[in-house]
């Protein structure tokens, strides 16, 4: 009988050894897990922060490029404001200069390209999952929609008015005065006084219509783009805040 018990001490110190050696690879096992997760998340965050980075640049660039643009199109509108007033309140006989010199501008677009290289890659290589605060997600894919949509309406509006336009300018103007205008990627003003090839009523006014829905086209443009360049500035903003950059 004494022999049989002289055995439980050690059957039990062997289930003890058993359960510390689990227990320690257990703990060995969750801290790998643990220290391999934190080194993705380290990695991620390393990632975010260069993807937010680039974004930042593309978005400085951007802001540059709108404002410049928006004065440009101002500029133009007042072109097309000084076209339309030759046209229907002045002898077009006495303005040839000025209204050759504005109608040749008048067909020029000038269409905003957003530096969107971050934007595409986050998109298109799945990364949008690094940007982990939701503030900032959603206001980036905000920006991304107001660019697009704009870039929608250039090619499908204003565009289509322009090519349009081309068929009334070819019955009015002489095109070797415009070949006389050209400077470079710019034009200069005739001096002698061109004169159209038609001032027919009908003529001038399909043409002063193309100018008037032009004109709207560059109404809409301006003014949508004031509210990409205010929408970019306040992301920028964001970015400088939630990263510290």
């Amino acid at each position: 009988m004494e022999l049989h018990h002289a055995h439980a001490p050690q059957k039990e110190k062997k289930i003890k050894h058993y359960l510390f050696e689990f227990l320690m690879l257990f703990l060995a096992v969750s801290a790998g897990f643990f220290v391999e997760n934190l080194r993705e998340r380290i990695v991620e965050n390393k990632r975010e922060k260069e993807y937010i980075l680039s974004v930042s640049e593309d978005l400085k660039l951007d802001i540059y490029t709108i404002d410049s643009i928006i004065n440009i199109r101002k500029k133009k509108d007042l072109l097309l404001d000084s076209l339309l007033y030759l046209l229907n309140y002045t002898d077009p006989n006495k303005n040839g200069n000025d209204i050759y010199y504005y109608a040749r501008w008048a067909p020029r677009t000038y269409r905003f390209y957003s530096n969107d290289r971050t934007m595409l890659q986050l998109k298109n290589s799945g990364n949008w999952r690094l940007i982990h605060k939701k503030e900032v997600s959603t206001a980036l894919q905000l920006y991304d929609e107001l660019v697009r949509s704009l870039t929608l309406y250039i090619e499908q509006r204003e565009e289509s008015l322009v090519l349009i336009m081309y068929s009334s300018i070819n019955k009015l103007f002489d095109n070797r005065v415009f070949n006389t205008m050209v400077n470079g990627l710019s034009f200069v003003r005739p001096v002698n006084n061109p004169q159209l090839l038609s001032t027919s009523k009908a003529d001038l006014n399909e043409f002063c219509n193309q100018v008037h829905f032009l004109k709207n086209s560059n109404l809409y443009f301006t003014i949508t783009s004031q509210t990409i360049l205010n929408n970019a500035r306040k992301t920028l903003e964001l970015l400088k805040k939630e990263y510290h950059l």
